[in-house]
């Protein structure tokens, strides 16, 4: 029987905050459960039940705001560049608890690839999950957020190219301090060279990284898991389809991941949109459903926030279809099978990990990135042909059942691929 392992686990957040977050708690949780001693390292609270009720040997919360919410401006750029605040929190626990191995999800928001240096300088192996392109790309994305176009100026020789492209969705100068922290961090600090194996969270991603990871560090797809257990499943329930069509977006609130899109396209058609999620998009998303007003008594828009698995699992069971209109290239699907597990189709941009996770006109539709136009036809098929709708839900939820990509058997890849890196 293979020795338990200590794990450090690393990422921005000590809740869910979005598609990362959800990962990396859930991948600690059980992997603590299996019998490793795990310490959850974070910047931004406040901490989750789940963790606190968890088996976890230690979750430390620096409580640091994240660099997007902190008012202090000086201390964000400071902080997202090099976070020594993370660093010595980090020196500070190594020093009396050395893992085996350190998992680093997120870290760009709030701890930094500074914390990679740190871990690095204790000769601890260094796992690293694929969830962006922040090892490749200054603006994390590998996206034009100017022209709503990917990005290859990432490649080696286009860096010159790269510093005078404004890109970023908010400043040229925002543009200018990632393009100096990316720089930083790889060619000063050399974070890249430090990582002993990766992580991809689908086929897409490890394909995507293959010209830029050093053939003898090991590299290994884990799909990101999902719960498999349901909440007041109805089987054979199609009393939803006798109502005004619903169409669901759940999510992080950004301009990437195009609630714009949804909003516009949901405003021309005979249906609504329930909207699970929080970010910077929340005020615009509360001034749309306004705008847009009602259908049939009922508003065309419902704005739920950021909620628990039970209330998803509730809204899931009265929509006809999840919507995920993407600007950018998306590294996973994980909300493609959280769907797919209460029958839900999927209507997904047509690039990035997406389109790995949904067949076209089988258990969802693609549609072109940014294109509102084939948005709303796809959304015109689910709501004009609702025994077709219904079908690619059956068929949806069949492929989620054959994943077998629990959370168990997450952590359970997790630990193999540890054992291999170590």
């Amino acid at each position: 029987m293979a020795k338990k392992l200590k794990i450090l686990i690393l990422s921005d957040y000590a809740y869910v905050e979005g598609g990362t977050g959800k990962v990396a708690i859930s991948g600690a949780i059980k992997l603590a459960e299996l019998g490793h001693e795990v310490v959850y390292f974070s910047a931004v609270g406040p901490i989750t039940g789940e963790l606190k009720k968890s088996k976890i040997k230690k979750i430390i919360c620096i409580g640091q705001k994240d660099i997007l919410y902190n008012p202090n401006k000086i201390d964000a750029i400071l902080s997202g560049t090099y976070n020594w605040r993370a660093v010595k929190g980090l020196k500070v626990l190594l020093r009396k608890w050395k893992p085996d191995v350190a998992h680093v999800h997120g870290i760009t928001k709030a701890l930094s690839w500074a914390a990679i240096n740190a871990i690095d300088s204790f000769k601890i192996p260094i796992v690293f999950s694929l969830h962006d392109y922040g090892l490749l790309c200054p603006n994390l994305g590998a996206h034009n957020f100017k022209t709503d176009k990917p990005c290859d100026l990432y490649k080696p020789g286009c860096e010159f190219k790269c510093l005078l492209t404004n890109c970023d969705k908010r400043s040229y100068l925002h543009k200018i301090w990632r393009y100096i922290r990316f720089h930083f961090s790889m060619n000063i600090l050399k974070v890249n060279r430090k990582i002993s194996g990766y992580v991809p969270v689908s086929k897409f991603m490890q394909d995507f990284f293959a010209d830029y990871i050093q053939k003898n560090k090991p590299i290994r797809v884990i799909y990101s898991p999902v719960n498999f257990s349901y909440y007041d499943l109805k089987e054979g329930s199609f009393e939803k389809f006798k109502s005004l069509p619903v169409f669901l977006f759940l999510g992080r609130l950004s301009y990437e991941k195009g609630l714009d899109l949804a909003l516009d396209a949901i405003k021309a058609l005979n249906a609504k949109i329930i909207i699970i999620g929080d970010g910077v998009l929340k005020d615009y998303c509360k001034e749309k459903a306004i705008e847009i007003g009602k259908i049939n008594g009922t508003n065309k828009v419902e704005f739920f926030g950021w909620q628990d698995e039970e209330i998803i699992a509730r809204e899931m069971h009265r929509c006809w279809a999840i919507l995920l209109p993407s600007r950018v290239q998306e590294s996973g699907g994980l909300v493609i099978m959280e769907a797919a597990k209460y029958s839900l189709p999927a209507i997904v941009s047509q690039s990035g990990a997406f389109t790995e996770s949904v067949n076209d006109k089988k258990d969802g539709y693609h549609f072109k990135p940014c294109n509102l136009l084939t948005l709303m036809k796809a959304m015109y098929r689910i709501i004009a042909e609702p025994e077709k709708t219904k079908k690619m839900g059956l068929d949806a939820r069949q492929k989620f059942e054959k994943t077998g990509m629990s959370v168990e058997n997450h952590a359970k890849e997790l630990e193999k691929f540890y054992y291999e890196v170590i």
